[in-house]
C-alpha cells in the first residue's frame, strides 16, 4: 500500500512538474516572441542610433556622386547629428532594419543652393607654415577649416594670389540628388551618443588667423588642416 500511494504521489509531482514546464516552456515562448516582435518595430526616430549604406547620385545626369564603402555604412543619431541633410532625414524617419529607401532631393532639400557670399578671400597669413605657404594650398585643393564656434567646414581653394580665394559652398550645392541604399542598424542612442562633444578651436573659417583663437600660430598646429 505503501509502494502504492509513493506511486501514486510520484505520479502526481510528475505531473505537477510536466504541467509547470510547459507552463514556463509557453510563457517562454510568448516572451521570445515579444522581445522579437519589438526588435522588429524598431524604428527610426528621435533618439535614435541609425547606420544606413547608400548610393549618392546626381538625378539629372545619373553620375555617381559618392557610395559608402563595403562594410563602413554612416552613422547618425537622428535628431541629433547635424551633418545630415534635411530630406534624407525626412526619407529615413519610420523605417527598419533591412527597410531600403530610394528619395530624389531637390538642392534646398540637400546640399543647398549655391551662395556667392560663401566665394571669399582669406589673408595668406593664415594658411603659412615656418614662413612659407602651406604645399597643400593650391587650387583645387579642398582644406577643412574651423569656423569661429568650432564647427569644421570644407573649402575649394579657387586661386592663390596676393589672398587665397576658396569656395565654401558644399561641392553639391545647386544639384538636385538622388539618395538610394538601406537602413542597416536601428538601436537607441548611449547618452555619449546623443551628447557629442564639440571642439572648440577657432579662427581659420572666420576669416582670422589661429593664432587668434588660442589654436597657435599658422596652419601647422592643425587648426587649418
Amino acid at each position: 500500500m505503501k509502494y502504492r500511494r509513493n506511486n501514486r504521489c510520484f505520479e502526481k509531482i510528475r505531473s505537477g512538474i510536466t504541467a509547470l514546464s510547459k507552463a514556463n516552456n509557453l510563457k517562454l515562448t510568448k516572451l521570445t516572441k515579444l522581445i522579437t516582435y519589438n526588435m522588429e518595430e524598431i524604428k527610426v526616430g528621435p533618439g535614435m542610433f541609425v547606420k544606413y549604406a547608400y548610393r549618392l547620385t546626381d538625378a539629372d545626369s545619373g553620375k555617381e556622386l559618392f557610395a559608402t564603402p563595403e562594410g563602413e555604412p554612416d552613422e547618425m543619431v537622428y535628431g541629433v547629428s547635424q551633418e545630415v541633410v534635411p530630406g534624407l532625414i525626412a526619407a529615413l524617419k519610420d523605417l527598419k532594419k533591412g527597410d531600403r529607401f530610394d528619395v530624389t532631393l531637390p538642392p534646398e532639400a540637400a546640399f543647398g543652393v549655391r551662395h556667392a557670399e560663401n566665394v571669399i578671400e582669406l589673408d595668406k597669413d593664415i594658411f603659412m607654415r615656418d614662413g612659407k605657404l602651406a604645399e597643400e594650398v593650391k587650387p583645387g585643393a579642398e582644406l577643412p577649416m574651423m569656423t569661429a564656434e568650432g564647427f569644421r567646414v570644407l573649402g575649394k581653394v579657387i586661386e592663390v594670389g596676393d589672398n587665397v580665394k576658396m569656395d565654401f559652398n558644399h561641392p553639391f550645392a545647386g544639384l538636385t540628388v538622388t539618395f538610394a541604399g538601406e537602413v542597416e542598424e536601428v538601436r537607441e542612442a548611449t547618452p555619449e551618443e546623443l551628447h557629442p562633444a564639440q571642439g572648440g578651436c577657432c579662427g581659420c573659417g572666420s576669416h582670422g588667423s589661429c593664432g587668434d583663437g588660442g589654436c597657435g600660430d599658422g596652419c601647422g598646429d592643425g587648426c587649418c588642416h
